[in-house]
């Protein structure tokens, strides 16, 4: 069987980070925690629970982030895995099995299952929210983007579907929902200011009720009862606020600062050894 690394990105996940990594069982050969600008002891509880904590200061985007961790694995295949996210027994039944007939060109796609305040989302275009997380290091990696990132999918892929959910508590409760949504348009905006020339604010609230209608109706969104009303509005309102976002960078407005971008004195990677451990080198960040 392929040996499995796990990589775990964090920032201030300590509420997380036990459940996450006590659902992998013993599936994981060795994980990987990225970890910056925590401050709630995250990097010292993942080394408690056995993983190596890289404490990489710099973010440049999520998808950057992935391939750094990335860098610092040592086995043949790896799986990321938010610190929100919990893997079930089946599933992880479902992936060692998985990973005992794979190939050097497989990628296998988890079903994610989010919960929007305590309340499974299995419409509104969420479920199954495939997600590509498992694929053989030295085949491919994630791409540059902010946010909302992706595996890139060479020519040759063999994609596998799971069937069991990979759990995903992500929006517990309205303030943390919300900051996240205030965070992607952002990121949006900044993703795409430079190959984009003009945004037409006339048609901004037409592709909010389109992407409302395309939740709510089209995907289903009405048999999630309230919480598929209340996240159609809200995707709705995501896309005002992302096309705002990008109209006022493209204006030359000041986009502040995402979280993560305050200067930093000392940029270089650093590594915090599990316990029981000898130290291991540190791979230099990429530039």
């Amino acid at each position: 069987m392929p040996t499995l690394s796990v990589v775990v990105l964090t920032r201030n996940e300590r509420h997380n980070l036990s459940a996450c990594l006590n659902s992998l069982g013993d599936l994981a050969d060795e994980i990987i925690v990225l970890d910056g600008f925590s401050t709630d002891g995250t990097p010292e509880l993942a080394a408690s629970l056995g993983a190596r904590v890289v404490l990489e200061p710099r973010w440049e985007g999520w998808g950057r982030r992935r391939q750094l961790a990335q860098q610092h694995c040592s086995c043949d295949y790896v799986m990321h895995l938010d610190a929100d996210e919990r893997l079930t027994p089946e599933l992880v039944a479902e992936l060692r099995e998985a990973l005992s007939h794979a190939g050097p060109a497989t990628v296998l796609a988890l079903p994610r299952l989010t919960e929007l305040f305590g309340t499974p989302i299995r419409h509104c275009g969420w479920y199954p929210d495939y997600v590509y997380r498992v694929y053989p290091r030295c085949f491919t990696h994630y791409d540059d983007a902010l946010v909302h990132e992706k595996l890139l999918l060479p020519a040759g892929t063999e994609l596998i579907h799971l069937k069991n959910h990979l759990r995903h508590y992500s929006y517990p409760d309205i303030a943390g929902f919300l900051r996240k949504q205030s965070f992607y348009a952002l990121c949006y905006g900044r993703d795409n200011k430079h190959h984009a020339t003009h945004v037409s604010l006339a048609l901004i609230p037409l592709r909010a009720m389109a992407a409302f209608g395309k939740s709510y109706f089209i995907k289903r969104g009405f048999l999630d009862g309230w919480a598929g009303l209340w996240l159609s509005l809200a995707q709705g309102a995501y896309v005002v606020y992302k096309y705002l976002a990008l109209a006022a960078l493209l204006k030359g407005c000041n986009p502040g600062t995402i979280p993560g971008e305050k200067p930093i004195a000392d940029s270089s990677a650093k590594q915090i050894t599990p316990a029981g451990s000898a130290p291991a080198p540190v791979t230099p960040p990429r530039e």
